[in-house]
């Protein structure tokens, strides 16, 4: 009777959420919830009334704005690989598996098996295989993030399926290879093909040669995230001898744009964070910040990276006064400390807070004239930005930052500095590019940044002290660049993290890591900045190895597993 109850609701849920799916309008977020009951006499698994390019779009969009920041699981993520921190779950390795968009991200999954069924029906092979590289893509995470996963008997409604089975990890990864490849097949077959992606395609707008390039780039990225667990050496050998093959160039990366505000709100997930939640949501980790301004010991010490004033937006205070005492400060820069149980860490200071700047969430750069940003819901001020950054899924940068880890770990041949040279230079322009192609600011005049002198001085004290180091040592600076890049995704960061233990990230029970606070006790009415002892902090939780499942997954389907403890589970591709 039991598993016969949890059937009958497992099957309503799940009809519930493909509802949902489908009729889900283009350029919206995919919903969870139904505003009718159903018609139980309408077979509400016939997708043909709703076109694939439709679905497409919605598809996109949801898996575009499922894992970047602005998000639960983006938010909470990175303040797990440390550029971030806040009063949030994240904070002490707390996430509950609770909220992170595990039936979302399913529904999505949902929608592209329609797109591959019903595509192949109508022989528009090309929305097929774009769907294929999607859903392998998606996958792909769905393992990173929390290991086993349902995948053989996901999405099989039509089969009487509602309780699927958790696949293993190692057994996933090898059919999302299988998927890649029939995806590129897909867009290659000669068959008659009445309709190809276009406008329809937020991504890369129906250009099928770039998305087989991010195709073969998502199995270079697959295939090394295996290597301390498999050999690669043949695959991913003959993918770099075709680099054309790869995402070769800023302009073929895999990403989804966002736009300003305008008759739907458009705007980047972060871009909520950046106006609305700067009361101690998502702000910039001190741990991030000291190493870009050279001041960590372990790494870059000495180099000041010129992407600071992109990267943070600092709310100028007036003749050096905040609003509260602040937890950690320096000069404009003011923010809280990851785990602490210092005095000031649940103050308010909305108006003074260190934001997201232009290049992660659409805001603005940072010319050190301050101003606060405050605004909410559809409005926000003339001086905040347009929102409209890109979420950059894998990048010309991340492509190349695989092959020199490749070199590093001897898989492949090559020359180490010179790869990791064009990585770094890829980082400055990609800058560039979400700068001036897709945020386009208004009010102020942005500086390029890859044509520098600055970013000329950063790239030559690196690549010296890249050249100097041990090979362990130069596979710290690949992973520290890379995660220093892709500030704004941070999924491949805690993938990275997990399997090479690069880059060093904060810990909060190493004495040597407490930033050093600098509060504000009033002073004849002013708060004024006095050095004090390094900020107390607290944590007990060891860091978790995978993300646990969602418990209301576990309750309602019966062949799931018992929920893990993370710090224990290891996604398979973990030494």
């Amino acid at each position: 009777m039991l598993h016969s109850n949890f059937n009958s609701i497992r099957k309503m849920i799940r009809i519930k959420h493909i509802v949902s799916l489908l009729i889900t309008a283009p350029l919206l977020f995919i919903s969870t919830s139904c505003e009718k009951f159903l018609d139980v006499n309408e077979n509400l698994n016939d997708p043909t009334a709703v076109p694939v390019s439709t679905l497409l779009t919605a598809a996109e969009r949801t898996i575009g704005g499922s894992f970047c920041l602005g998000t639960t699981i983006g938010n909470n993520l990175a303040l797990y690989t440390h550029q971030l921190t806040g009063r949030i779950s994240g904070d002490r390795y707390g996430m509950t598996g609770t909220g992170l968009g595990w039936d979302g991200i399913f529904q999505v999954t949902a929608n592209l098996d329609v797109i591959i069924e019903q595509g192949t029906a109508e022989s528009r092979l090309a929305y097929v295989g774009v769907a294929k590289i999607l859903k392998a893509y998606t996958f792909s995470l769905m393992v990173d993030i929390w290991g086993d996963v349902p995948f053989s008997e996901a999405n099989q409604f039509k089969t009487g399926v509602f309780q699927p089975k958790f696949d293993k990890g190692a057994d996933i990864y090898p059919q999302l290879i299988t998927l890649l490849n029939e995806g590129i097949a897909d867009i290659d077959n000669p068959a008659p093909n009445p309709s190809k992606p276009a406008a329809d395609d937020v991504m890369y707008g129906g250009n099928l040669t770039r998305w087989k390039k991010a195709a073969n780039t998502i199995k270079l990225k697959l295939l090394t995230q295996q290597r301390l667990v498999k050999d690669v050496k043949a695959e991913v050998s003959a993918l770099l001898a075709n680099p054309a093959g790869l995402i070769d160039s800023q302009a073929e990366s895999f990403l989804l744009p966002f736009g300003p505000f305008g008759a739907t709100d458009d705007r980047s997930p972060a871009y909520g964070d950046y106006i609305a939640t700067q009361r101690g949501g998502a702000l910039i980790s001190p741990w991030f910040y000291e190493i870009l301004k050279g001041r960590n010991e372990g790494i870059l010490t000495g180099i000041e990276d010129p992407r600071i004033p992109y990267y943070f937006y600092n709310q100028k205070l007036a003749d050096g006064q905040s609003e509260n005492p602040t937890e950690y400060r320096d000069g404009g820069f003011i923010s809280i400390v990851f785990g602490s149980a210092g005095p000031y860490r649940d103050g308010s200071n909305s108006n003074t807070y260190t934001l997201m700047g232009i290049y992660p969430a659409g805001g603005r750069y940072d010319q050190g004239l301050g101003g606060s940003i405050s605004g909410t819901g559809a409005t926000s001020p003339a001086n905040a930005g347009t929102g409209a950054a890109p979420t950059r899924l894998l990048t010309y940068a991340d492509r190349l930052f695989l092959e020199a880890e490749l070199i590093n770990a001897g898989v492949v041949d090559g020359d180490e500095k010179a790869v990791f040279s064009k990585a770094l230079d890829a980082s400055f322009a990609q800058v560039d590019q979400v700068v001036g192609t897709y945020v386009k600011p208004v009010n102020q005049t942005v500086p390029a940044l890859a044509s520098s002198d600055a970013a000329t001085e950063y790239k030559e004290a690196v690549l010296e002290a890249f050249e100097a180091a041990s090979p362990a040592k130069k596979l710290e600076h690949i992973m520290t660049q890379k995660w220093i890049q892709r500030y704004g995704n941070p999924v491949d960061n805690y993938t990275d993290y997990r399997r090479t233990g690069y880059p060093v990230m904060f810990d909060p029970n190493n004495p040597a890591h407490a930033p050093g606070g600098q509060v504000q006790p009033p002073v004849n009415g002013n708060h004024q900045v006095v050095p004090q002892a390094p900020v107390p902090v607290v944590n007990q939780t060891p860091y978790p190895l995978s993300l646990p499942w969602p418990q209301a997954e576990l309750n309602i389907n019966g062949n799931a597993p018992t929920q893990k403890v993370p710090s224990n589970a290891k996604v398979f591709w973990q030494p």
